[in-house]
C-alpha cells in the first residue's frame, strides 16, 4: 500500500525477499508520510531571542501579557532582533530558541520539534503553527504536514512566539510539543508609516543572494481604520552542487510574498481585522549532501550531491477576518480563516529503488517520486473572556475542516532514459478531517500573590481516507473512517514573590489525532489485513519555572524543569506486509531550560540560554527499532547559546556591534535495530555569528556573519537509501554567509 501511513509497498511479492522489502517498504512509508527530510529590546543591543522578556507583550494564553507574568517557558524574538541578525526564514533563528530543534530539506521543507518530542519522521505534527490568530497546516498523518512546517518571510513580523511543552487545552490537537506563533505588525490608525529594506549576501562554497521589502501603514476614515500592505522577495544562494545534472548551487530558492491588512475600528468596543497574505516558494533542488555510510566521508566533495532534478513549490495562501467587541461584561473574539497549500516536490529515490527493484528483474534507470499535496482548510474560533470577582475567565468554540489530496508517481526510466514500459506507482490519496471542540480556562487570584488557574478542552473529530491507486507497487484500498474523542487538562499554580518575580508549577497535556489505516482487505475473508484504525497519542508535561527581572532592567533569569510522559506513540510499523500507523512504546523526556540576561552597563548586554534533555525511550519498540533507554532522534541532551552586544557612538550616530557563539551537541538520526533507517550520529557543531550596525538617521545599515568559522554542521540526515547500498543524505547547516541590509523607516 501506498499512502501517508505507508502506503507503498510490492503486494506481489511480499512473500519472498523480505530482508529486501523491509527497506522498500520503509522508505515508501517515509515518501508517503511526507518526503524524505533532512528534513524587546531594539536592534542593535541584544539580538537574541531570549533578551529581555520582561516587557514584551504576549498573547500565549490567549489574552495580553507580560511575557516575564506567563506562568509556561516561552522564546520570543522580536522583529527588530530578527532584522538585526539578517533572518529572513525559519531556519534563520531555529537554532537560537532553547529545546527546539528543526530538520530541514530546504526552505519550506521542514520539521519542527521542541523539548525531544519526535521520534524522528513524525507521522504528523507535534508542534502546532499559527499566523497570528490562525493555525496553519493539516492536523493529519495524510497531507505530510510534519515535514512541511511554514516558513513565513520575516518581514514585517512583529515578534514570533515559542511556547514550549503542551499547548492542548487553548490550541487544540498537534501542540503537544508547543508551538511556533508568528505575530505580524497590526494595521495601526494613529498614523502614515512604513519602512523598506534592502539586503545582499554571500555564502561560501555557493552564490549570492538578496532580499527586497517593503512595508506602508496608511490610515483612513479619520483615525478609525487602517491598511497595511506589505511585500517581500527573498533569494536564498545555494551552495551544493550537483554532479549528476552538472549544475551548481541546486538549493537555490526563492521566497515571495505579501499581505493586505485592513482594520477597521469604528467604536471603542468594536474593532475588525481582515487580512489576505501570499507566499510563493520554489526552490531548485534539496539541500542535502551524499555521505558514504561506511566511512562517514563524503562520496565526492564536501558540498556535492549526484541526484535527479528535484524541484520544490509551494503556494501558500490565507484569508482571515478577526472580529473582537467588548460587551462590557465579556468581551467576545471571533476568528475566521480560510487557507490552500499547493505543494509540488519531486524526491530522486533511485539509489534504493533502482537496486532494490534490480533484484527483481527490473533494468531501471531511475526513479523519481513525484508528489502533488494540496490542503483547503476553512476554521472558526469564538471566545467569551472576562472576570466575575476575583476569577478570570475564558470560553470557546472551534471547528475545522480540512480536505486534503495527494497523487504521488514514480515515474520511472529505464537504463537508456526512455520511460519505463511498466507502471510503478499511480496513487490519488483524498482525505477530510473534520474536528469540533470545546475549551475553557479560569484563573483564581487567590490573593494579590497567589493564582490558580485550570482548563480543559473536549474535541471531537472525525476522518475519512481512500487509495486510488495502480501499479506494480501498490494496490487500492477502500474509503475508511474513524471517530474520536479527546480531552485535555491545564492546571497552574503561579506565586508572585514580588512585582519583579514568579515561580509556578504547570501540568499540561496534549495529543495528536488517531485516524483512518489503509489497508487492504483479505480477499478471503473480507476482513483489514491491519487495524482499521490507529488511536491518538498523548503526552503529559509537568514544569516547575522561575522568572525574574530587576527593576532597573540589568538582570533576568527565566528557568524551568519539566519531566514529559508520552505514550501510545505513533509509529510507522508493518503489519501482515503492509505499512501502517500503529501506537506502540511509550517514551520519557526530562530536562532544564535556563536564559540569564544581564547589562553590567546600559551599553553592554550578555545572554546565555542553555537546555539540558535527557529524552529515550521508556519501552522495547521492535517496529522502531528501539530499545528501553535507546535516545529519541534529533533531541540533542545540550544545547547553550551565548551573546554580547555592545551599543556606542560612531561620529555622532549610534551604532553596536555583536557576536553570538552556538553550540549543539550530537544527536542520532535513528534507532540502533531500525530495519529501514540505518542508525547515524549526527555530531556535535559549534558556530558564531557576527554583526554590527549603524543607524544613520532614518536609515540603518547592518553587517551580519553567519557561521563565521564555516563549521560543517550536520542538522539531519536520511539513512534509508543506505538499506540498498546508497550513500546517507545529509543535511549541513548553511555555511559562512555575509550579508549587508539597509533598512529605513517612515
Amino acid at each position: 500500500m501506498v499512502g501517508d501511513s505507508n502506503r507503498g509497498f510490492l503486494m506481489t511479492y511480499a512473500c519472498r525477499n523480505q530482508h529486501k522489502l523491509l527497506g522498500l517498504a520503509a522508505l515508501l512509508t517515509t515518501s508517503a508520510l511526507g518526503g524524505l527530510p533532512a528534513l524587546a529590546q531594539t536592534a542593535g543591543l541584544s539580538p537574541d531571542p531570549a533578551t529581555q522578556l520582561t516587557d514584551v507583550i504576549v498573547t500565549a494564553q490567549k489574552r495580553e501579557e507580560r511575557a516575564s507574568d506567563t506562568p509556561l517557558s516561552l522564546s520570543v524574538l522580536t522583529g527588530e532582533t530578527l532584522q538585526a541578525t539578517g533572518a529572513t526564514q525559519l531556519s534563520d533563528f531555529a537554532a537560537t530558541v532553547p529545546g527546539l530543534s528543526f530538520t530541514s530539506n530546504g526552505v519550506g521543507q521542514g520539521q519542527v520539534n521542541l523539548r525531544g518530542v519526535t521520534t524522528g519522521l513524525n507521522v504528523s505534527p507535534t508542534v502546532g503553527i499559527y499566523v497570528d490568530e490562525v493555525p496553519y497546516g493539516s492536523s493529519t498523518s495524510f497531507a505530510g504536514a510534519a515535514q512541511l512546517a511554514l516558513d513565513v518571510g520575516l518581514f514585517d513580523i512583529e515578534r514570533v512566539e515559542i511556547l514550549r511543552g503542551p499547548q492542548g487545552t487553548l490550541y487544540g490537537a498537534s501542540t503537544m510539543g508547543g508551538l511556533l506563533k508568528y505575530v505580524t505588525k497590526a494595521p495601526d490608525p494613529a498614523g502614515f508609516g512604513g519602512g523598506l529594506r534592502a539586503g545582499v549576501n554571500a555564502t561560501a562554497h555557493g552564490g549570492v543572494g538578496y532580499d527586497l521589502a517593503g512595508a506602508l501603514n496608511a490610515p483612513f476614515a479619520g483615525d478609525t481604520a487602517a491598511v497595511r500592505l506589505n511585500g517581500f522577495y527573498t533569494k536564498d544562494a545555494g551552495f551544493i552542487d550537483n554532479l549528476t545534472l552538472g549544475e551548481e548551487d541546486a538549493n537555490t530558492s526563492e521566497v515571495f510574498g505579501g499581505r493586505v491588512d485592513v482594520l477597521f475600528n469604528p467604536t471603542d468596543d468594536l474593532s475588525v481585522r481582515l487580512t489576505a497574505f501570499a507566499q510563493d516558494i520554489k526552490r531548485d533542488g534539496s539541500g542535502s549532501v551524499d555521505v558514504n555510510p561506511a566511512t562517514n566521508e563524503p562520496v565526492d566533495g564536501e558540498y556535492d550531491q549526484r541526484r535527479f532534478s528535484e524541484p520544490f513549490t509551494q503556494d501558500f495562501r490565507l484569508a482571515s477576518a478577526v472580529v473582537n467587541y467588548d460587551f462590557g461584561p465579556a468581551q467576545l473574539t471571533s476568528v475566521t480563516s480560510y487557507q490552500t497549500s499547493d505543494i509540488n516536490h519531486v524526491t530522486d529515490v533511485s539509489a534504493l529503488y533502482v537496486p532494490l527493484l534490480g533484484g527483481f528483474g527490473f533494468a531501471l534507470g531511475s526513479t523519481p517520486l513525484v508528489k502533488e499535496v494540496d490542503t483547503d482548510k476553512f476554521t472558526q474560533e469564538a471566545r467569551l473572556a472576562g472576570s466575575w470577582g476575583a476569577i478570570d475567565w475564558i470560553a470557546g468554540g472551534f471547528y475545522t475542516r480540512e480536505k486534503s489530496f495527494q497523487l504521488q508517481t514514480l515515474p520511472a526510466t529505464d537504463v537508456t532514459g526512455a520511460p519505463f514500459p511498466i507502471l510503478l506507482l499511480n496513487a490519488e490519496l483524498p482525505s477530510l478531517y473534520e474536528e469540533t471542540a470545546a475549551f475553557g480556562t479560569a484563573t483564581w487570584h487567590v490573593t494579590d500573590r497567589l493564582d490558580l488557574s485550570g482548563g480543559l478542552r473536549y474535541a471531537k473529530n472525525e476522518q475519512t481516507y481512500e487509495q486510488i491507486a495502480s501499479g506494480l507497487l501498490v494496490a487500492p484500498a477502500p474509503k475508511r473512517s474513524s471517530s474520536e474523542n479527546v480531552t485535555t487538562y491545564l492546571a497552574n499554580a503561579k506565586y508572585r514573590l514580588n512585582d519583579r518575580s514568579i515561580a509556578y508549577l504547570r501540568y499540561a497535556t496534549g495529543y495528536r489525532p488517531g485516524g483512518p489505516n489503509m489497508v487492504s482487505n483479505d480477499p478471503v475473508t473480507g476482513e483489514p489485513l491491519a487495524p482499521p484504525t490507529f488511536d491518538s497519542d498523548s503526552l503529559e508535561s509537568y514544569e516547575a519555572g522561575y522568572k525574574v527581572s530587576t527593576a532597573d532592567g540589568r538582570f533576568g533569569l527565566d528557568a524551568s524543569i519539566y519531566l514529559i510522559d508520552w505514550t501510545d506513540l505513533q509509529i510507522v510499523a508493518l503489519r501482515n506486509g503492509v505499512g501502517v500507523v500503529a501506537n506502540a512504546s511509550e517514551a520519557a523526556i526530562k530536562g532544564a531550560e535556563l536564559t540569564v540576561t544581564a547589562r553590567p552597563v546600559p551599553a553592554l548586554t550578555l545572554v546565555g540560554s542553555l537546555s539540558l534533555m535527557d529524552a529515550q525511550l521508556e519501552a522495547d519498540s521492535p517496529d522502531l527499532g528501539g530499545q528501553k533507554g535507546d535516545a529519541l532522534p534529533d533531541a540533542p541532551d545540550v544545547t547553550l547559546a551565548l551573546s554580547a552586544d555592545y551599543a556606542f557612538s560612531l561620529g555622532g550616530y549610534d551604532a553596536d556591534v555583536g557576536a553570538t557563539v552556538r553550540y549543539v551537541d550530537d544527536r542520532v538520526a535513528s534507532f540502533d535495530q531500525s530495519p529501514g533507517s540505518p542508525q547515524h550520529q549526527l555530531p556535535d557543531y559549534t558556530t558564531v555569528d557576527l554583526r554590527a550596525g549603524v543607524d544613520f538617521g532614518q536609515v540603518r545599515a547592518q553587517l551580519y556573519v553567519r557561521n563565521l568559522f564555516d563549521e560543517f554542521g550536520e542538522l539531519s540526515a536520511v539513512t534509508s537509501f543506505s538499506v540498498a547500498g546508497g550513500p546517507i543524505q545529509i543535511t549541513p547547516l548553511r555555511p559562512r554567509t555575509i550579508g549587508l541590509t539597509l533598512s529605513r523607516r517612515f
